[in-house]
């Protein structure tokens, strides 16, 4: 039922449009002034606008369903590479794998807006702390410089998923689209039907369709908008990282 949250919560819009239709006609006999045919051109109009905004807010979406799978593999790649340089040294593999844990679970709790922006890259930061006492103990220089790079890609996949979930697109083009809306949903009100039920069909489809995709717009502009124990189909699945962390619990408790 997921995919019809949406749907349902424009449904009551459009009711009240059509409701407002109808009281205008059969309690003030008011059919309207216009004909359906001569505002085509301002419906037409929105048409145009959804579709320039949809197909910006859709790249930054398909853009983003790659950033949960990214993470999980290079936190992943990280803590290999660690394992690896600690074998060599004799380090600690229970430490390793705690550090790993500690960094995958801050970054999946950041999701869920459980710690701050500080908080999560403070979490990346206490990593060198390991990385550090790999050097210490005499790990390959040139496999912990690896390390360190794929902590720097892990860095910026993090800053760009801040800078998806707080910009919102073109906010002068959510303005027009509501403007827009307020326009066709006002004009149907004076557009003269022939009877009742296509004035009740065609007033209603034509709402609905204008509010769900700007509720649609504005759900996917960010897609990142998680709330914990409220599933939402709009926002990027997690289960990548989710695995990854399931993976990480299962190979400390061995």
């Amino acid at each position: 039922m997921l995919k019809w949250k949406l749907m349902l919560n424009s449904f009551p819009i459009a009711l009240g449009i059509v409701g407002m239709k109808f009281v205008l006609v059969e309690f003030l006999n008011f059919w309207g002034w216009v004909e359906l045919g001569d505002v085509v051109l301002v419906v037409s109009a929105g048409v145009f606008l959804i579709g320039f905004m949809l197909t910006g807010t859709l790249a930054d979406y398909k853009e983003s369903e790659r950033i949960p799978g990214e993470i999980a593999s290079t936190l992943e790649s990280i803590e290999e590479t660690c394992l690896n340089l600690a074998e060599k040294v004799s380090y600690s593999k229970d430490t390793v794998l705690q550090y790993c844990q500690q960094m995958a679970v801050c970054i999946d709790k950041w999701f869920l807006k459980k710690v701050s922006d500080e908080e999560m890259f403070a979490s990346l930061q206490n990593f060198n702390t390991l990385l550090n006492d790999l050097d210490k103990q005499g790990a390959t220089p040139p496999v912990l410089a690896r390390v360190f790079n794929e902590l720097a890609l892990l860095r910026r996949i993090l800053t760009r998923t801040c800078v998806i979930s707080r910009t919102g697109f073109l906010a002068t083009g959510y303005a027009l689209l509501e403007v827009l809306l307020v326009v066709i949903s006002a004009t149907m009100l004076i557009v003269r039907f022939k009877n009742l039920v296509a004035m009740g069909l065609v007033v209603f489809f034509i709402v609905l369709v204008y509010v769900y995709m700007y509720r649609l717009i504005r759900d996917i502009d960010d897609p990142f908008e998680y709330v914990e124990g409220k599933e939402n189909i709009t926002e990027v699945a997690l289960f990548p990282l989710h695995e990854y962390i399931e993976r990480l619990s299962k190979r400390i408790n061995v």
